[in-house]
Formats: structure tokens, sequence, C-alpha cells
């Protein structure tokens, strides 16, 4: 169901932008949404700004707001609230504040530019953003394409150290990580994809988790649910996603975030974007990422895209695996036969046998269950 609504101002007012309409949705979850335009519009406030964080408020800590709220909105999981601040900032000063799946957005309103930094300092000291905590604790934020619009859902998770883990990989290996894992790393300023390939088991997703640690002061993880849909027909999807954060060129001193982060899109076990037959597979997928790292899309972004697969890089795509088009190029392979045992006995392993095996295998012989031959025949026996 919608409403429409006409705000006339003439050229003497405050807004001299002639007649406006608003039509506003007004279904459940956007009736915040309109609210706040109407409000906007109905008292000709110039400046506005959009932002969003992770923060560890829940849905019920909306106190600090409550006392100069207009309306509230109470959805699954999700609370708004409409709030009139010109008590606390002067006449003009309104905000929309939507918080619950692990982040606050906020929309903010104000007859001048400063005030609507003023009150973002404000919300921020109320609803504080969340940060990686001491106890290898780390933000991430889920995405899904909706049925209308992109959503995410920013939740932590533990991870550990590069330091921790790096006894878990084969020498190779662990120095192509340990050249990625540092916290002074600088991003490239062309080829933003980083593609980590090998078989299963050899421990990439732990590596994802320290990478996001090491890199947590300087880079946001954002994982990517639904990469076929991100790279598919929804193209307003990846663009969503891309030009999320508000501020992204934001220059304003006074701000209390003036350069945004950079985001980790991470797109795992997504090998058919790669293949080399990705074009009668995934349609547009591949060109679409490709035009993301270092095309025009992709131009200006702090935007690193970190892609793992399964498949042997002999059966990615010539234009994915050609030097210059990765960032990095980090292949997982099993421990060697010498060094599997080195590994079992670090651990306390005995009658340890000199095979080659995934740090999955290596893990499971601690448990008991023994390793798995690399041939071993599939079907009945004889």
């Amino acid at each position: 169901m919608t409403t429409t609504h006409e705000y006339a101002c003439t050229p003497s007012g405050p807004a001299p932008w002639g007649r406006l309409s608003l039509a506003d949705n007004v279904t459940l979850p956007y009736l915040g949404d309109s609210q706040f335009a109407s409000l906007v519009f109905a008292r000709a406030i110039a400046h506005t700004a959009d932002v969003r964080w992770p923060t560890a408020a829940t849905a019920t800590s909306l106190e600090p707001i409550l006392p100069h709220a207009l309306t509230t909105v109470r959805t699954a999981g999700m609370r708004s609230v409409l709030a009139d601040l010109g008590a606390l900032f002067g006449e003009g000063a309104v905000t929309l504040v939507t918080l619950g799946r692990g982040s606050l957005h906020a929309q903010i309103a104000a007859r001048e530019q400063a005030v609507v930094s003023d009150v973002e300092t404000w919300l921020r000291g109320a609803f504080p953003e969340l940060q990686p905590s001491d106890d290898r604790r780390l933000p991430v934020r889920f995405w899904t394409c909706g049925r209308h619009a992109a959503s995410s859902v920013t939740r932590t998770i533990d991870v550990q150290s590069f330091e921790t883990i790096k006894g878990n990989y084969p020498a190779p290996v662990r120095e192509r990580l340990a050249a990625l894992a540092r916290a002074d790393y600088e991003p490239p300023r062309s080829g933003q994809l980083l593609l980590w390939y090998g078989p299963p088991g050899t421990g990439k997703t732990y590596a994802l988790r320290a990478l996001g640690w090491e890199w947590r002061d300087w880079c946001e993880l954002h994982y990517i649910v639904d990469p076929d849909v991100l790279f598919g027909e929804r193209a307003d999807y990846l663009v969503e996603v891309l030009l999320d954060q508000y501020g992204e060129f934001d220059v304003d001193e006074a701000s209390p975030r003036t350069r945004a982060k950079w985001r980790l899109l991470v797109l795992e076990d997504t090998g058919e974007l790669l293949a080399a037959d990705a074009k009668e597979r995934t349609g547009q997928g591949l060109s679409r990422l490709l035009n993301l790292v270092d095309g025009i899309v992709g131009q200006g972004l702090r935007v690193l895209v970190l892609v793992t697969t399964n498949e042997r890089l002999r059966r990615l795509h010539p234009a994915v695996a050609r030097p210059g088009r990765c960032a990095a190029r980090v292949e997982f392979a099993p421990f060697a036969g010498d060094e599997a045992r080195e590994w079992l006995a670090a651990e306390g392993a005995e009658d340890i046998e000199s095979k080659a095996a995934t740090l999955a295998e290596l893990f499971a012989r601690l448990d008991g269950e023994g390793l798995e031959p690399a041939d071993r025949p599939i079907g009945f026996r004889a």
C-alpha cells in the first residue's frame, strides 16, 4: 500500500526546490523510513546523512533515545525509533535509528552540516561500535539478497592470530600466508583479487579467520552468503554491497569517521565463478567479478575480494589465473610425508607414518580415526 504527499517550498523559503512529491511505502518494516522522509520534507531540512556500524547493543537497548521518540516500529529482531532531537541539538535535528541483527542504522537530518556530525557522534557514544576484542572475537558482516534489497547481519566469530596457527600449514603455504597476514599489509592499487585454492581440508577457512584478525585495524570482513546472486542477474545487489558504507569519500574532518575502512569481500568455495567454462556455467558472473577487482566498477573503491576454491589452478579460467590479475595467489597443499610426520610428532602422536596428508586428515589421526588412503577405490569390493 502506498500514499503520496506533496510538499511546496517557495524560493524565499529555507529550501528553494519547489514542489516535491513523496510516495510512502506504508508496509510495517518500511514505515519508519517513510515517516522520516516525510518529516524531512515537511520541515524543509537541508542536510542528511545515512550511517551504519556494528554494535553489541540489542533491539531492547534504545533507552538513550526513547525519551525523544516520536514513533517506534518493532519487527522480528529489529526496532526503529524516529526521534526529534531538537532539545539536544536545536530545532530541526531528527534521526531514525534502527537497531538489531548486530548493527545500528541511523538516518540523520539537521539544518546545518555540523549538527549532523554532532548527532552522529552522540549516537556513536550511546551505541558504541563493536570492536575486535582481546579474546579474539571479530565482527563479521554477512550479506544476502532479499526480495527487494540487500540484507546484512553482523555477528562476532572466534578467531586466532596467524602466529598461533601458522604451524598448521606446510612451509611454502606458511610463507605465502605470512606475507599477507601482517597488520602493516598495504593493499595494491590494482588487481584487488586474492585467490586461495587447494583441496578440501587444507585449512583455508582457518587462515581466513586469522587474516581478518591481523587486518582488523584497517579492514572489515564482509562474507557474501550467496555469491552466485551477487554476480548474477541482480546487479543492484552488487551495487548495494559495494556502495554500502556512507562517507566512502568523506573528507569532512569534523566527522568521527572521516575515512571508511577497507572491506574484504569473502566468496568462499566459489570455484564455479572462476572455472574455465565459467561463461557457460554462470553467464556474466566472471566478467562482473573481474570488472570489480580491476575494472571500472571497482575503480576508487577500498575493496578487496577473496575467493576460495577447491579447483586446481589449471582448471581455472585463464583470465583469473594469469600473472598480474591477483594481488595474492596462495595454493593450499597437503603436508608432504616428512612434514606430516613432524606435525604429528609435535602433537604427541605415536606410531607415526610418513605419509602425505591434509591438515584435516592429520587432526583425524590425532582423534584416532586414521588416515584415509588418497587413492582408495570407489565401489564394491570383489
